[in-house]
């Protein structure tokens, strides 16, 4: 507990400007555009399978397009990325409000994609994991509260304002929330943003100079570096880490995105599903602050062995359990690996690959995740149209968790073996 207290009274307004990030960035997850999937399905005509591959394609592009958006983080300056990020957010919603048909569904759908889920989530790992000085596996879990405290709000606030004034409507609103009230709060929460730069910057430039000492001078030490994009992916350990990093973005999306229909097929009422979303928050809550604690203490590459079995427990609950407990059960499980993920997902690359390069880093992870997210969409829509029971969906999605699971056992052995950071 001290040690949270520390990092909020070291920097409180990088902590808060995190969890902001990470709340706006709901407009943009799966777990808030599903709420719209019933009236879009039924404007617009549109089967589960072409729902979800419209979804699909525009998550896909978003993943290949911010490969190369994410890493500009590391060379722009925090407080003008966010006065580009935000009013892009709104645009987004705006044209959501504004879709005529499947093109401009599946280009709204991206640029969703692309800022909120994308970038600011994006934005709130690359800030926090970059510039807290103190507990930083405390300080991700921290920012990382913004995700619950979007996913018990957003949800049944969605469905509320979807029937009171319509679903473009409320994609209107938001558009107006993000310019003129998310706007002027993110920059406020930056105010003395250069004061932290040029501490970061005086971090690198004494790195260099070690690093210049120690291939000079052979009896030095020579100093632990930090990793670019092009070597991670050489690296093996990269490769036993991925999928079951993957696992959650293509379980959970695919899940949450298709959970109105899954509703359905277990005769549950679509209000039965959206209030479970807060039993997600509350799992995902004190996983993230209990993750960011254990990598604090233990590393973050012994985090590799905790995140995954309760999604597969969750995913067992679904497929078998029928009573009106059942989303909710599943949602407090998938909630417990999505908390502790958002805190693993940054501390695992800054403590094995170091934070000079990370938003390139988290970039590419970024993209990969959106990735993950992307296909699951279309692989379980198919599945619905093909008459799949819920059961059968769940289990898929069960043993690929317990797939990645197992490769990230070595991989976790590997990690501890050489970290750049301990």
């Amino acid at each position: 507990m001290r040690g949270a207290v520390d990092f909020l009274r070291a920097d409180p307004r990088l902590a808060f400007y995190g969890l902001f990030m990470a709340f706006g960035s709901s407009f943009g997850q799966t777990f808030f555009i599903s709420q719209f999937g019933g009236e879009i399905r039924r404007d617009f005509a549109l089967s589960d399978a072409t729902f979800g591959t419209i979804y699909g394609l525009g998550t896909l592009l978003s993943a290949a397009v911010i490969v190369y958006t994410g890493g500009v983080i590391d060379r722009v300056d925090l407080r003008r990325w966010t006065l580009i990020l935000l009013p892009a957010c709104a645009t987004a919603c705006a044209m959501m409000g504004s879709v005529q048909g499947p093109i401009s569904l599946f280009l709204a759908i991206f640029l969703l994609r692309q800022t909120g889920q994308g970038l600011m989530s994006h934005t709130m790992g690359h800030s926090l994991g970059r510039y807290s000085r103190v507990g930083r596996g405390k300080a991700i879990a921290f920012g990382g509260y913004g995700f619950p405290l979007g996913e018990a709000l957003f949800p049944v606030l969605g469905v509320a304002v979807i029937a009171a004034y319509g679903w473009r409507e409320a994609w209107y609103g938001l558009s107006g929330l993000y310019l003129f009230i998310g706007l002027p709060v993110a920059l406020w929460l930056l105010n003395g943003h250069q004061g932290r730069y040029q501490l970061y910057k005086q971090d690198q430039a004494d790195q260099d100079a070690e690093d210049l000492l120690a291939t000079t001078d052979l009896s030095r030490p020579r100093p632990a570096r930090s990793w670019r994009r092009k070597e991670v992916v050489r690296d093996a350990r990269f490769y036993l880490a991925l999928p079951g990093l993957m696992c959650p973005s293509y379980i959970v999306t695919g899940l949450l995105l298709h959970g109105v229909r899954i509703a359905e097929l277990k005769g549950w009422s679509p209000e039965l599903w959206a209030g479970s979303v807060v039993f997600y928050a509350i799992g995902s809550i004190p996983a993230g602050l209990a993750m960011g604690a254990f990598i604090d203490r233990k590393g973050a590459a012994k985090g590799l062995l905790l995140f995954l079995p309760p999604l597969m427990l969750g995913c067992l609950v679904l497929g078998l359990g029928n009573g009106v407990w059942t989303p909710a059960a599943f949602m407090f499980c998938a909630g417990i690996t999505s908390g502790m993920t958002a805190v693993l997902l940054v501390a695992l690359w800054v403590e094995s690959y170091g934070p000079r390069f990370l938003g390139e880093i988290k970039a590419m992870m970024t993209a990969l995740a959106v990735f993950a997210s992307a296909i699951a969409p279309p692989t379980l829509g198919w599945m619905l149209n093909a008459n799949w029971s819920v059961a059968g969906l769940c289990l898929f999605c069960g043993v690929l968790a317990m797939i990645g699971w197992s490769l990230s056992l070595p991989a976790a052995r590997r990690y501890a073996e050489h970290n750049v950071i301990t």
